[in-house]
């Protein structure tokens, strides 16, 4: 394949021309009778078209050279004026292997070496978020000496940054050594993840810092801080480090039915292209709104073959509860990473909640 696929639902008045404007605005972006010959090479098509009641399907063929081996460029093109307009739904993407190699190769690790680096194969991998926001450093440390002794992944919550009461530096240096401690304790290889964001000047540095520290990954958000940022993470860590990335800000792409960009083909191919080994996104019967089908949609679209990339890890998360793991991994399969946060405090024992969360893990079945 040496085009970029993109297949989108069309809604609204007029859908074969809105389709046909689509494959014009996104590629050349003026009126094919106005261009000059030399530009119609830039030109995207619409190769195919099917006609539905409640919305249109129209599959675009874009020049790879559009993308000008570049993520970001590719997104442009994808997605970029017509994200301004309601009614255009991206919900499939093919890229060539081509493509994908020069915007960055991929997930460094992926599902396969996440499991390799952690030393886990035989059940779902565990994660939790260090919260609330607000605590100081010193908090934060025995939180997760506590967690660790069940964990795999203790990540910073996003709201974490450089606040007053919790200071990046001191929060890094300070959760990573009291993690180191437990591990050495417990014979365990539990890993924290930093929430890396700032200014952008500040954004290499804070990477450099956290890897030097040991923290051994990171959580991006790439809604915020762009989603090269990921592929740049990739190309500063050192190759056993493991990139998380957080869905936040990415609400305004994925929750309408009728606009932005399907949470399948978000959460799914282009976090793949974007270089995220594992990817945080709402898990259906939680707080937040995705479906069951859905849900079954991103975590199949971070496995399947996809221009020659490994596969993602699907963390699902927001609202989870221990007692639902063998529901989880029924929808999930145990290639997963799950994702339970509050739950883990009811109680008032970190440690005990987390040694129930990875026996619970052991033993389902």
């Amino acid at each position: 394949m040496s085009a970029i696929v993109a297949t989108y639902e069309i809604r609204g008045d007029d859908r074969r021309a809105r389709a046909e404007a689509l494959a014009v605005e996104q590629s050349h972006e003026l009126p094919t009778d106005l261009a000059p010959e030399p530009a119609l090479r830039s030109l995207a098509h619409v190769v195919s078209f099917e006609a539905g009641s409640e919305f249109d399907t129209a599959v675009v063929e874009y020049p790879e050279e559009l993308a000008g081996g570049e993520l970001a460029q590719l997104l442009v093109h994808l997605i970029g004026n017509v994200s301004l307009q309601d009614g255009i739904r991206l919900v499939e993407l093919e890229v060539p292997e081509s493509l994908a190699a020069a915007v960055g190769g991929g997930p460094p690790l992926g599902a396969a070496g996440i499991r390799r680096v952690l030393g886990v194969d035989d059940r779902p991998l565990l994660a939790t978020a260090l919260k609330p926001v607000g605590l100081e450093p010193a908090d934060l440390a025995a939180m997760a000496s506590k967690l660790a002794w069940g964990l795999d992944v203790i990540k910073d919550d996003q709201g974490l940054a450089n606040q007053p009461w919790a200071p990046f530096r001191e929060r890094v240096l300070r959760v990573t050594e009291a993690v180191r401690e437990t591990n050495a304790a417990s014979g365990r290889r539990a890993r924290y993840f930093p929430a890396v964001a700032g200014p952008f000047e500040q954004f290499e540095e804070r990477l450099r810092f956290a890897a030097d520290a040991g923290a051994d990954g990171v959580l991006l958000m790439p809604g915020v801080t762009g989603f090269d940022s990921v592929r740049f993470a990739a190309t500063v860590l050192p190759e056993d480090a493991i990139i998380m990335a957080h869905p936040s800000f990415l609400g305004g792409f994925t929750a309408s039915s009728t606009h932005g960009i399907s949470p399948e083909v978000l959460f799914g191919p282009i976090m793949r292209l974007a270089r995220a080994d594992t990817v945080i996104f709402p898990s259906a019967g939680g707080r937040f709104s995705l479906t069951v089908e859905q849900c079954r949609g991103i975590a199949e679209q971070s496995r399947r073959p996809f221009a020659g990339l490994e596969a993602s890890l699907p963390a699902p998360g927001g609202g989870m509860s221990v007692d639902r793991i063998g529901e989880l991994v029924e929808l999930y399969g145990r290639d997963v990473l799950l994702l339970i946060g509050s739950d883990l405090h009811r109680g008032g024992d970190l440690r005990a909640s987390a040694e129930a969360f990875l026996e619970a893990a052991q033993t389902v079945r």
